[in-house]
């Protein structure tokens, strides 16, 4: 508990230190405010929640079967392009977990509640369960954007390998890790220490962070996709939902590491990541965390979880559907194509 305690305040003294002080090749300073009177944990006054943990739809008619879900910020219509070029292979079930999309978010656990609970991955967990019984769905293919996301594809493939071909992970992120700040020691964290995290952060920082602050310091346009006019879209998309559906979609990502459980995975799983490595991609000094969730966070699993593909999309940023369309096409259809 004290390393992850020290883990907690060594990442605050790092965000405090980046807001007030410029670090080399730092173009802008970045104000970081708490305003004490917020409490982010609770959902707004009057909010007005979901009764379902997801929304979906059935599209296609083809003859396999396919579960795809939007991770955190967005609604399932970020997959309409790739969901059309396949609607004669497959039928097909996008997700949208609530709070996102448009959607209400699911009520809010009790305060003493830690993040390492997971109530609203697990609800959305069982809730695509019980989607493939209700439409007599045997085995599906699943397909998983972005954080959340991926642990959500992740842990049906672990607890319910029978019930799944093949998982592709576009842009998937196998836990929080970044390097700022020498936070390096957070790729060897057991799990336990990755709870501890979450629920400090929680009540250290997210509890009384800024919308303004969170605005200004969390993923940016230039991370979500390299055309400027599709970035900012994606980025106002993902700046809808209320900041306390955000925060504790986040903490729960924050709270898991299924690294080690990784290795007694069975169902094939490609992981497809983007590059984030065109010319016109913009890193802020040392504040590379595009990178490590996406590539870093790997780290440690390629060639030791047999059921593990990789592939690097260059010229790609975030959303590999957008940017790179038909090498994702060429990367999926080989995949399934070998997993049938």
């Amino acid at each position: 508990m004290t390393t992850s305690r020290n883990a907690v305040t060594a990442l605050l003294l790092t965000l405090t230190i980046g807001a007030t002080t410029p670090e080399p090749g730092q173009a802008q300073r970045r104000e970081l405010a708490q305003d004490p009177a917020l409490d982010n944990l609770v959902h707004p006054s009057g909010y007005r929640t979901a009764d379902a943990p997801i929304t979906t739809r059935k599209v296609g008619r083809g003859p396999r079967s396919m579960v795809l879900i939007a991770g955190l910020g967005f609604g399932a219509e970020i997959f309409a392009d790739f969901m059309a070029r396949r609607e004669a292979e497959f039928t097909m079930y996008p997700v949208t977990l609530a709070g996102f999309g448009g959607t209400p978010a699911l009520p809010m656990p009790a305060g003493t509640t830690s993040f390492g609970g997971l109530p609203w991955t697990r609800a959305a967990t069982n809730a695509i369960l019980a989607l493939l019984d209700r439409e007599n769905v045997g085995r599906a293919t699943l397909v998983a954007h972005w954080i959340g996301a991926s642990q959500i594809a992740l842990r049906l493939a672990l607890d319910h390998p029978d019930r799944f071909d093949a998982v592709i992970l576009i842009g998937g992120v196998a836990k929080v890790f970044y390097v700022q700040g020498g936070n390096r020691a957070m790729l060897e964290w057991t799990p336990a220490q990755h709870v501890a995290f979450a629920d400090g952060m929680g009540q250290r920082w997210f509890k009384t962070v800024t919308r303004r602050t969170w605005d200004d310091n969390n993923f940016m346009p230039f991370d979500y996709a390299i055309h400027p006019v599709r970035a900012l879209q994606l980025w106002r998309a993902a700046a809808e939902p209320t900041l306390p559906t955000w925060i504790r979609w986040l903490l729960e990502f924050y709270a898991q590491n299924l690294g080690p459980e990784l290795l007694r995975l069975t169902v094939p799983t490609l992981v497809i990541r983007p590059g984030f490595d065109d010319p016109g991609f913009f890193v802020d000094g040392e504040r590379t965390y595009m990178r490590d969730l996406c590539l870093g966070s790997w780290s440690g699993l390629e060639g030791k979880a047999p059921a593990l593909t990789f592939a690097t999309v260059s010229g790609a940023r975030l959303f590999v559907m957008d940017d790179q369309p038909a090498a994702l096409d060429r990367l999926v259809t080989g995949f399934l194509t070998a997993h049938r």
